[in-house]
């Protein structure tokens, strides 16, 4: 792979996070970085790509959506200190040092996210139609919804919602050692599912709107 077909992978047509930094990853700064990691072409190209590998897996194990996203964010900022003149003895320990602080970053982000899925006490079906102009409507969109999730992850959400406080707690540890996953990737499947039925429930809405 060229060094310019490497500058392009960091394109903002191809991260929406380099789409919201205030500085852009140029021509100049990726050929710094690639220097940095070796002045042979091939050597610092298969380096670089280890390295992005490395970072996405460090963001997925983690839990973190968009890991692909965070992966370029962390090397957008090591490019960035690289062009700024910085100089780094250990790259590979920079680079999980930026990584770590860019993880730090996602958590505060998702703990101040106004959607937050654990924020409210309430069950599935109170949390959705809790500020409903139409309730008898919103409940009728709510049920089709729900039906037309696939059996898992209705039954998934479902009991995500259920109980309150501890035994909420120890309900949702228990369904992630069901599914065999972490409880942040429970989390972060069960938001996915919610997000999907609020859209439904949306489209529901506005289809019924419209017929009438």
């Amino acid at each position: 792979m060229s060094s310019a077909d490497f500058h392009a992978s960091l394109s903002p047509s191809n991260s929406a996070t380099h789409e919201k930094a205030k500085w852009s990853l140029s021509k100049d700064a990726f050929e710094k970085l690639l220097n940095s990691f070796s002045t042979d072409r091939e050597e610092a190209g298969a380096q670089y790509e280890l390295i992005r590998r490395k970072l996405v897996r460090f963001f997925e194990w983690r839990a973190l959506e968009s890991a692909d996203e965070h992966a370029d964010e962390t090397i957008n900022r090591v490019a960035r200190r690289i062009d700024e003149g910085q100089s780094i003895e250990n790259l590979k320990g920079y680079f999980y040092g930026v990584a770590r602080m860019v993880f730090m970053e996602a958590l505060r982000d998702r703990e101040r996210a106004p959607l937050s899925i654990d924020d409210a006490p309430q069950s599935l079906r109170e949390k959705v139609l809790d500020e409903a102009e139409e309730p008898e409507a919103r409940v009728l969109c709510l049920d089709k919804c729900l039906e037309a999730l696939s059996p898992s992850n209705r039954g998934l959400i479902l009991n995500y919602y259920q109980e309150e406080r501890r035994a909420k707690i120890d309900l949702r540890q228990e369904l992630a050692d069901r599914l065999q996953i972490p409880l942040n990737a429970l989390r972060i499947r069960a938001h996915r599912i919610r997000m999907s039925l609020e859209k439904c429930i949306t489209n529901c809405l506005q289809s019924d709107a419209g017929a009438k």
